[in-house]
């Protein structure tokens, strides 16, 4: 699993919240967006009615991002291991196999049918960082699923400039998976870009910026894109 990936952009970017398999509502967005570079943090799939194609409409944009806690059991399926928590209402993995034309619920019959998920598909999913340092039009910022739980066990005297790489690359899981509401997130050097905790709107709190809406798995259903360098959010 890759830890961290460095970008740098000259031109303006939107880094999309969690998508959730609700393929029409990025494809709107996309169409919005025009031929501004996309960014994603994390939960492209499950809940939603189709995340195959979520996964080609980012791959044919271009899109990079970072992975989510939902990747990582997909990631999971297309090693030819299937996790049974996926098919659990909170996960919603029943219409990520549906989408793939995964038809079985078994955990055998489900990792027979893996070899269903496209190889460019696995590829990209595999590609996928846990955390982006992010560079756009000289601002910088870090771009991660979970954002940065204050209850993270971190090396003595660490600079807040190095907290992100060192999770990413030690403690992934706390940066995949961990329950953060984003007023308690914990500041470091830059923003922090984050999805996994669905809100009624998008925050900018200043130390963390928050862009899961809701798309494809709860009211009011909403994806957000946060506009670079504006710092400025597009819902549909």
């Amino acid at each position: 699993m890759p830890a961290l990936q460095k970008l740098d952009f000259s031109r303006p970017v939107a880094v999309l919240g969690d998508i959730h398999g609700d393929d029409l509502r990025l494809e709107h967005m996309l169409r919005l967006l025009g031929t501004r570079q996309v960014l994603f943090c994390g939960d492209l799939g499950d809940r939603g009615p189709d995340t195959r194609r979520v996964l080609d409409l980012l791959i044919a944009r271009g899109a990079r991002g970072v992975r989510g806690n939902h990747e990582e059991w997909l990631l999971a399926l297309a090693n030819g291991q299937f996790d049974t928590f996926a098919l659990h209402r909170v996960m919603g993995g029943a219409s990520t196999l549906e989408s793939y034309g995964i038809t079985s619920r078994t955990p055998g019959g489900v990792e027979a049918d893996s070899w269903r998920i496209p190889a460019h598909h696995r590829e990209f999913l595999r590609g996928l960082p846990v955390a982006l340092d992010l560079i756009v039009l000289g601002e910088a910022y870090w771009v991660v699923h979970a954002g940065i739980s204050p209850s993270v066990t971190l090396p003595r005297g660490i600079a807040p400039a190095d907290v992100v790489e060192w999770l990413a690359a030690n403690t992934p899981e706390a940066l995949l998976w961990t329950n953060n509401p984003p007023d308690g997130a914990l500041p470091v050097d830059r923003p922090v870009i984050m999805g996994h905790m669905p809100l009624p709107e998008p925050l900018d709190l200043g130390h963390c910026i928050a862009i899961d809406t809701g798309c494809g798995t709860r009211a009011p259903f909403q994806l957000t894109a946060l506009l670079l360098p504006e710092r400025r959010f597009l819902t549909v």
